[in-house]
């Protein structure tokens, strides 16, 4: 199942709806799930909700945002199929899947986590840590998540985009067309007897195995040390994540931890990993399921982390349906790397070599951070 941050694969048991006003099965589903229930913030938003008996999905949508926990939001159906859809790589318009935004909860500003790799968002120039200020003159600042997805999806036409970076704003237009990136890429590295490179873009249902068979051919082809590049990879299915690192390493990825501290371990049954020597590139793009494989193999194979520090988006999402038109998206469980580190609420791994800018531009001469990764495995 896609959803904003780490992402799993279980739905939970859909409560029986009620009639009238959905703030009773609001209530309940954030009393029983949420990582953040037992906070004061929560406790008085609570008792609000109870006595309002008149809310709609609108209204409930927005008094939620008052947590400003920009990962609590509720979704139509439609929305979840649409999410569903982006994180198996089927829908992705201009390359800003709905993982890809977030709502600044202090601000109500629509900030970029990153475009997916080779999009036209991303060939456009969109950057992570973009703000979206306005999409076709349309203010997108005090809009809801759901709001401002729906003025950046579809497949015609073209977007104009007013963007502000580093205090300055200025317009983009970005053209809706049809485009396909593979999730997975890989190669052995020209010029190199025995290296190779894997990208991973995103995490579909698909990508560990794809993964899995990417090592297994460049370990055929005599590859004894890999780049492995998660810049401007935005998350997806946890599963998938957890498929693709046992490829490279066969020790437990990390845990689950729930909000009475259960501690879950995160892995995948999926035969013996390939050793290999690993350096692995993360930008500000490097986002959920992305940042918990990072850390995964710094943790378990000693990987270095080569390029700028990740997004900070480790939790894990749970769906909970509250009727035939709406359900809601709660924060579950925060996620944990195997050395015990956290990287939640915009703290993120920082890099072992920083190299600036961090962006991606796919193994081009002027790649700083894959030169520096290669310089690494060649050199030490």
């Amino acid at each position: 199942m896609l959803l904003t941050l780490v992402l799993t694969s279980t739905l939970l048991q859909a409560p029986e709806p009620r009639q009238g006003s959905l703030a009773p099965d609001v209530v309940e589903a954030i009393d029983k799930n949420y990582l953040y229930a037992e906070e004061d913030s929560w406790k008085l938003l609570r008792t609000k909700l109870l006595t309002d008996t008149q809310s709609t999905v609108a209204s409930l949508d927005r008094e939620l945002s008052s947590l400003n926990d920009g990962d609590l939001r509720i979704v139509t159906s439609e929305q979840m199929k649409t999410m569903q859809a982006e994180a198996s790589g089927h829908e992705r318009g201009i390359g800003l899947v709905d993982f890809a935004i977030t709502v600044e909860p202090t601000t109500g500003e629509a900030k970029v986590v990153t475009a997916l790799v080779d999009s036209p968002a991303f060939q456009s120039g969109l950057l992570p840590g973009d703000v979206i200020v306005a999409v076709d003159g349309r203010p997108a600042r005090g809009m809801v998540h759901e709001e401002v997805m729906s003025l950046l999806r579809g497949n015609a036409g073209t977007l104009r985009l007013m963007i502000r970076r580093n205090g300055k704003s200025f317009h983009m237009a970005v053209p809706k067309r049809v485009w396909d990136e593979p999730d997975v890429v890989f190669r052995r590295i020209r010029g190199e007897q025995n290296l190779g490179y894997l990208a991973i873009h995103l995490f579909t249902p698909d990508a560990g195995n794809k993964v899995r068979e990417a090592v297994a051919s460049l370990v055929v082809n005599g590859v004894t040390g890999c780049i492995v590049d998660l810049r401007d990879n935005p998350g997806g299915y946890l599963d998938a994540m957890a498929v693709a690192g046992s490829a490279l390493t066969g020790e437990v990825l990390g845990w689950k931890v729930r909000r009475n501290g259960t501690r879950e371990p995160i892995h995948a049954n999926a035969g013996p990993p390939s050793k290999m020597r690993l350096v692995v590139l993360v930008n500000d793009g490097t986002a959920s399921a992305a940042e918990e494989l990072a850390a995964a193999l710094r943790d378990t194979t000693g990987a270095q982390l080569v390029g700028g520090k990740t997004r900070g988006r480790g939790q894990i999402q749970t769906y909970v349906k509250l009727n035939d038109t709406a359900g809601i998206v709660i924060p579950a469980a925060s996620i944990e790397s195997p050395h015990g580190f956290r990287f939640n609420r915009g703290s993120g791994l920082s890099p072992d070599v920083v190299v600036w800018p961090a962006t991606a531009v796919n193994e081009k001469e002027d790649d700083l951070v894959y030169k520096t990764g290669l310089a690494l495995l060649t050199h030490g």
